[in-house]
């Protein structure tokens, strides 16, 4: 079976390009710019890079702040255009290994931008260059999602939606993310009305690890078309039916879910559950180098922990296929090629 999965053409709709670079790239960039890395523990004798990896990972469930804590190294990588450019590209020639053929990848700009105050539009450019060139080397489709942080507040969050606006003929939506239990969906409701007004496609993380109502207020307030997560839907019944009801498709991420603390195990993930209740769930990897994933090892969690089947992961495929945000173009050219056998 792992064969098989590893064979599928597999689609992703969550997958976070500043949680994706390659770990040998992050320590490799580290020492290139001579930027901080995890302390070499003194009692520890052995190998200290394996160290060092297993300190930017994160492998054991914890809370979710301390999560978003360990992202900080990968950060740290973006020191100017030019890296940006380069690992933008690496981290789409690994996922094209992976045989994903059509790619949602989503970044915050101010995020990337924060370690050395680079130039939002300078960002924009340089992560365009790198999927026109990973597009032409790789046989892989993709579309870029501009992510509005929580965490860098109500200003940050327009000033990203206007630069979304701006480069709207190159993105295919926009993201909401950040710690939710600190900064609630309805902070950020008039920026995202904003959004919704042009046009904007819309994904929310919530409810990963807020209540499950909370799906409702992204959906009706924010405009979310998808919920980013929105693992905590399967403990309401009435979300549950909503989801159904208005076709709202979930971006599931089940390692990610445990890491974070969203579920109690694997095996108690809902992902199938959901998908057997009519739910549109669709299996992703999340931050694949932070939890130290790829897309085709969520594929054999699900089968492995949760009992899916072949069948059943296709259909989450398909599901992804019909949410996804990328142009009718990108998907006629890759359904024909790859997903109409399914």
């Amino acid at each position: 079976m792992k064969n098989i999965l590893k064979s599928l053409p597999k689609i992703e709709l969550h997958r976070h390009l500043e949680g994706s670079i390659p770990i040998d790239l992050v320590l490799k960039w580290s020492q290139k710019y001579n930027l901080p890395l995890p302390m070499k523990d003194p009692r520890f004798r052995g190998d200290d890079k394996e160290l060092r990896r297993d300190d930017i990972q994160a492998k054991t469930p914890m809370p979710f702040s301390t999560v978003l804590e360990r992202l900080f190294y990968q950060q740290r990588c973006f020191q100017n255009l030019e890296s940006v450019e380069t690992l933008t590209y690496e981290v789409l020639k690994s996922i094209a290994q992976d045989n994903i053929k059509l790619l949602e990848l989503r970044f915050s700009p101010g995020f990337m931008a924060e370690p050395q105050n680079l130039s939002f539009d300078g960002i924009m450019e340089a992560v365009l260059s790198a999927k026109e060139k990973a597009q032409k080397d790789f046989e892989i489709e993709v579309g870029y999602l501009l992510i509005s942080s929580r965490d860098f507040g109500i200003a940050t969050c327009q000033e990203t939606i206007d630069l979304a606006l701006k480069w709207k003929d190159h993105i295919v939506g926009i993201d909401l993310a950040g710690d939710e239990t600190k900064f609630p969906d309805t902070l950020f409701e008039k920026p995202f009305q904003k959004a919704k007004a042009a046009g904007l496609n819309i994904t929310v993380h919530t409810a990963e690890v807020t209540p499950a109502k909370n799906i409702l207020t992204a959906h009706q307030k924010l405009g979310a078309q998808r919920i980013g997560h929105g693992v905590q839907a399967a403990t309401d019944e009435t979300v549950i039916k909503y989801l159904i009801e208005n076709k709202i498709p979930l971006e599931l991420c089940p390692t990610s879910n445990f890491i974070t603390e969203a579920v109690s195990s694997l095996n108690a993930h809902p992902l199938k559950n959901l998908l057997k209740r009519g739910v549109k769930v669709t299996i992703n990897s999340d931050d694949p180098t932070l939890f130290g994933t790829t897309l085709t090892h969520e594929y054999e969690i699900c089968v492995e922990k949760l009992g899916m089947s072949l069948a059943q992961i296709k259909q989450t495929i398909l599901n992804s296929f019909e949410a996804s945000f990328l142009s009718r173009a990108q998907k006629k050219r890759m359904w024909e090629k790859y997903f109409q056998t399914f």
